[in-house]
């Protein structure tokens, strides 16, 4: 295409020319050359726009937007084809035969000064205030026109001592018959086991984009995990007293589908396929108690800066063995979260509900137990199961209400509040509040360092204790200390994203 460099001038000539003709040029002439001149500076105007759009296109050219920080905690995609802050697709991503891969993750460190009013204190170096520490891979190939195939692979791992995150380890028993030809006696002998944990314990799926959305298998995240942002001003961890209830995070053997969004609204479905053979310890039989299923939905509406959306999980109680009896314990865990928030362009506003009976008595503490583990089942304890469905703590709900707000001061200088309480409303005697506020600030473009200022309030019966994206190791676990207490906590920190 022939491009003018100065449309100006070149009207401005043609006109001298026109003007400078000799009198004795023809009329008919003169208007011919006029109409050649007219259509000429048509055609100059036409080019100026084609110029004009071109230059307004061209890759790398900046967008009239307001400042906005380089990082926001918050900023968390909904569906497969928003972009979200989890991947940077810079000098650690390839393309290989068409097929891209991206290596991520980041680094969450920070100094934890926590007080409980029985009189004693935690000084500490803790890891995941905001992001626990991570790394993964992940990798997307178009297969046809509309369609990728996609798989993402996660890690975490605790950056102070260089271990994983949740591994469990697996024990077995092997049994071996052998009979005497003599006597004919057969002894058994019995050896006991164990071996290693995850690989990749966050998560490990694949998955196929489709012009409708994605389908997922494998170890996920769950809509709550994934959307924290959607909830209060540091995205749902530390210092959310939501978070102090205890999310359900990830789960095996998830089959899933997230839509793209159409009209405002997209959706989530999750399927996990749960359950082991178990001994049942009445009879020694092997009872088969499937069906520990855990179902997930989630549905959202955009509309500009309005955000609504609702999140459900629900665990099932096995069909047989332990669950058998007392049935009046073969309760299904619920999770129940509906959310609204709303961007006002120097920051953003949040408030959230939960209605759940996934907690209960951790040891000699009055909470913190999940009947519903928030990772998922493994032989540990301490890491979560599925839901057995004989506990006690399945019997007491809870309602929790939280209210956040943030605002932008730089573009790279956040500030955030939240206040939230938490009411037993089955027996009304586990019920706390806390309050938290924080500050985020971009160093570089990766790095950001974070201030939070926490509180918990429990009431006399309630003994709920301080949360982050990683479990705080070290955290107050003697009753004295928690249970009936304030806990007060200060953090600071610093998180690079790669």
């Amino acid at each position: 295409m022939n491009r003018y460099k100065n449309p100006s001038a070149l009207l401005t000539a043609a006109g001298v020319l026109l003007v400078a003709l000799p009198q004795y040029v023809r009329a008919s002439d003169i208007d011919d050359l006029s109409q050649k001149v007219k259509d000429l500076s048509a055609q100059v105007e036409q080019l100026k726009k084609q110029q004009d759009a071109a230059a307004a296109t061209k890759p790398g050219a900046p967008a009239p937007t307001t400042p906005q920080p380089i990082w926001r905690p918050w900023s968390t995609p909904a569906n497969p084809k928003e972009p979200g802050p989890a991947v940077n697709n810079g000098p650690l991503s390839a393309t290989i035969m068409g097929a891209t891969f991206t290596i991520y993750g980041d680094i969450d460190v920070y100094a934890n000064h926590m007080t409980s009013d029985s009189g004693h204190t935690i000084n500490a170096l803790e890891d995941g205030a905001i992001l626990r520490s991570r790394w993964g891979l992940k990798g997307d190939k178009p297969v046809a026109p509309g369609y990728e195939m996609k798989f993402t692979l996660e890690s975490g791992f605790n950056t102070l001592n260089g271990k994983l995150a949740d591994q469990p380890s697996t024990s077995s028993i092997t049994s071996t018959s052998t009979v005497n030809p003599t006597t004919g006696a057969v002894t058994t002998t019995s050896t006991a086991s164990s071996y290693g944990g995850r690989l990749f314990d966050r998560q490990a799926w694949v998955g196929l984009l489709t012009p409708i959305g994605e389908f997922r298998v494998g170890r996920q995240n769950t809509t709550i995990q994934q959307l924290g942002g959607e909830i209060d001003f540091a995205a749902r961890n530390l210092g959310g007293v939501i978070n102090l209830f205890g999310v359900p995070s990830r789960y095996d053997s998830d089959l899933s589908f997230l839509s793209v969004r159409f009209g405002g609204f997209s959706t989530q479905l999750h399927y996990s396929l749960g359950g082991t053979a178990v001994t049942n310890s009445v009879n020694g039989n092997i009872s088969n108690i499937g069906n520990q299923k855990v179902w997930q939905v989630m549905g959202d509406y955009k509309n500009g800066p309005f955000t609504v959306g609702y999140m459900e999980i629900v665990g099932a109680p096995p069909a047989g063995g332990t669950n058998a009896t007392p049935p009046k314990y073969a309760t299904s865990v619920v999770y129940q979260n509906p959310y609204v928030n709303y961007d006002y362009g120097k920051g953003k506003v949040w408030f959230a509900t939960v209605h759940s009976n996934n907690n209960g008595a951790n040891g000699a503490l009055f909470n913190g137990g999940s009947p519903l583990g928030n990772v998922g089942p493994n032989a540990s304890t301490t890491t979560g199961t599925l839901n057995t469905g004989n506990l006690v703590d399945l019997n007491t709900y809870y309602n929790i209400y939280q209210g956040s707000a943030s605002y932008i001061i730089t573009d790279k200088l956040v500030v955030g509040a939240l206040y939230g309480w938490i009411r037993d409303i089955t027996y009304h005697a586990k019920n706390a509040h806390g309050y938290a506020a924080g500050a985020f600030y971009d160093v570089f473009k990766d790095t950001h360092t974070y201030f939070m200022y926490d509180v918990i309030h429990n009431d006399r019966g309630a003994g709920f204790t301080q949360a982050a994206s990683a479990g705080l190791s070290p955290n107050f676990t003697a009753a004295n200390d928690v249970n009936g207490r304030k806990i007060t906590g200060v953090q600071l920190g610093v998180m690079y994203n790669f």
